[in-house]
């Protein structure tokens, strides 16, 4: 039987909720260091992403590292209107608000940043040349067609599957996950 992305990333999401508490806090620990590393090696000083729901990775340990060693880190905040995002300053947790659909946002009173010097884009199924299956609203796509800076996805090595390519899908240049780090772009290339 062959699935739809609706279909794949239905399978992928349950796949995600059934880690335990336990095998999900020690992958996130290595995809953090290895992130972290990353970040620190590229002296990025600004970095965009996702503040993370239940079944994702955790980014708040990322971003409390990132905050107490100066780098500026901004939060998408989508219009579910007009299907656009733009990135606002974390400041702190307590700043943060919830959206319509109980999705953390940064305050849009804050620093607006569309241009950091790395994006972390989310997805829920990846493939080897940086395909990301997303949560199906397009937001990241049309985004990432005006972001010229580093684009990567940190992600749990079970998050690699089919992922049905579309022609407005745009990839990430490097994926890092537990146990590799993948450079897509390359990947793509070497096509």
């Amino acid at each position: 039987m062959i699935l739809n992305k609706k279909q794949l990333r239905k399978k992928m999401i349950e796949t995600l909720q059934s880690f335990s508490k336990e095998e999900k806090l020690e992958k996130e620990q290595k995809i953090h260091q290895k992130l972290l590393n990353f970040i620190e090696e590229n002296d990025i000083n600004s970095v965009g992403l996702v503040l993370s729901m239940p079944h994702e990775m955790d980014t708040w340990p990322i971003i409390e590292h990132l905050k107490e060693n100066g780098v500026k880190l901004y939060a998408p905040k989508s219009d579910y209107v007009t299907k656009g995002m733009n990135f606002y300053e974390v400041v702190d947790r307590e700043d943060l608000l919830t959206d319509d659909k109980g999705i953390l946002i940064p305050d849009d009173t804050n620093e607006l940043n569309n241009s950091p010097e790395l994006l972390i884009v989310p997805g829920v199924i990846f493939n080897e040349k940086g395909y990301r299956t997303g949560y199906g609203g397009g937001f990241y796509d049309r985004f990432l067609k005006g972001f010229n800076g580093l684009k990567i996805s940190a992600l749990f090595d079970e998050q690699f599957g089919e992922v049905i390519v579309e022609s407005h899908d745009i990839p990430v240049d490097l994926l890092i996950t537990p146990t590799k780090t993948i450079n897509a772009k390359e990947n793509r290339l070497n096509d």
